[in-house]
């Protein structure tokens, strides 16, 4: 998302009633090399976490086209959505699934710029680039458990996974986005992303980039994802400092300080 106007914009309980459903595409840096076929991994036994991935499926492929978190008006395939951008899609899919603790899908944008997370810390879930005195998407996923980066390993991506693409200033985060299906022998894993719109488009699209797979029962273990502790935590959370706040954003014109996301 933006950065001099960057945008900030998931669910305390998971629910273990299992919902199934696809997943969801990226959007990608303007040159990308021709697609190249992976051999898919085997599978991992996993059905809780695949049951969860599932619902973030869901929620991107019935997302991925919308104007903005609260507007459905559609848009065309490719085109911008200036008012509902990488990060905040992403985030909004694991927050369907539960794995933002005391944020729903739903929620304002202005829940989502200054999310406190169980650990004390504030988050900007709206955005991905690296900024130094911001916690963004990716240092939520880390610091939660819930996300772990295997690196640049399509073979190893599942529906529901997130990718990041590093085409920012000094090879930083620029982009991130859903895997919607993961690779077979003959086809590389697809991802559905924001800004701009994109449902089902080839993992390549996004190099170079990092695969972050997700593992709910890790969050879960380390008190994320709507089972740790209810309780406020014994310190003062960490300030996420910034110079705006939402209500200050625009909601117009906003773009990744890396540049356009395609």
């Amino acid at each position: 998302m933006t950065h001099a106007i960057r945008r900030r914009i998931a669910t305390t309980g998971v629910v273990a009633g299992l919902l199934v459903g696809g997943v969801a595409g990226l959007a990608a840096p303007a040159v990308a090399a021709a697609p190249v076929a992976v051999r898919a991994s085997v599978a991992q036994v996993d059905p809780f976490g695949d049951a969860l991935r599932a619902i973030e499926v869901n929620y991107a492929q019935a997302h991925w086209n919308w104007t903005a978190w609260n507007d459905s008006t559609p848009v065309a395939f490719g085109a911008d959505q200036d008012n509902y951008q990488c990060a905040e899609f992403v985030a909004r899919a694991l927050a369907a699934a539960g794995l933002v603790p005391g944020l729903g899908p739903d929620d304002p944008q202005s829940d989502y710029f200054t999310y406190t997370a169980p650990n004390g810390k504030t988050y900007d879930l709206l955005l991905i680039s690296d900024l130094p005195q911001y916690h963004n998407l990716y240092d939520y996923l880390m610091d939660s458990g819930l996300g772990t980066d295997v690196g640049d390993h399509p073979e190893q991506a599942r529906p529901g996974d997130v990718v990041v693409t590093y085409a920012g200033p000094g090879v930083t985060k620029s982009h991130t986005g859903l895997v919607d299906t993961a690779a077979t022998d003959t086809a590389e894993p697809t991802v559905d992303a924001h800004n701009r719109a994109r449902l089902q488009y080839g993992y390549h699209f996004y190099a170079p980039s990092h695969l972050v797979r997700i593992n709910p029962l890790a969050a879960m273990l380390k008190g994320f994802g709507g089972f740790g502790t209810t309780t406020a935590p014994s310190t003062a959370p960490t300030p996420n400092l910034r110079k705006s706040t939402p209500s200050t954003i625009p909601n117009l014109g906003l773009h990744d300080p890396a540049g356009p996301q395609v």
